[in-house]
């Protein structure tokens, strides 16, 4: 046989490993790729929106917590003066407001308050918050990839 032949025959397993090698990492590649499905951390909407008693006990959370910062009317002027963000505006839903309770958001001087606050507690604050938002607020939504990680 001549080397033609046999180089003729091996390129197209060689190929076949190729393809299969562009599968395999362009799947792993996407694995770690923000618009990939993710399951979702929390709920879209609070379980305790409406509640009264929720609302009662998230108030005296609100206040204990975070009015120091986002003010006592929630609008982020505080006594420090307005740095912090204003609740009455929230646009990120639900989800994504228990992700930033639980994590922080350092680059903008927000602290994590996982390991202070519960789930349950962050569940009645941001009951509490949506009496207080405006019309522009949307406290219902799905988490975004970026933010749940």
């Amino acid at each position: 046989m001549t080397k033609t032949v046999i180089a003729a025959r091996l390129v197209p397993a060689r190929w076949f490993r190729f393809a299969v090698f562009l599968l395999v990492a362009g799947g792993l590649a996407m694995a770690g790729s923000p618009s990939r499905a993710f399951d979702q951390p929390f709920p879209a909407v609070n379980p305790d929106s409406g509640n009264p008693q929720a609302i009662k006990e998230g108030a005296k959370l609100f206040y204990k917590w975070c009015a120091a910062c986002h003010g006592v009317h929630a609008d982020g002027v505080s006594r420090f003066g307005s740095y912090a963000a204003n609740l009455t505006n929230f646009w990120r839903g639900y989800c994504n407001f228990v992700v930033i309770v639980l994590n922080g958001r350092t680059k903008k001087q927000m602290p994590p308050w996982g390991g202070i606050l519960d789930e349950e507690e962050i569940q009645k604050i941001g009951a509490f918050l949506e009496t207080k938002g405006s019309e522009k607020a949307k406290w219902k939504g799905k988490c975004a990839p970026y933010l749940s990680r």
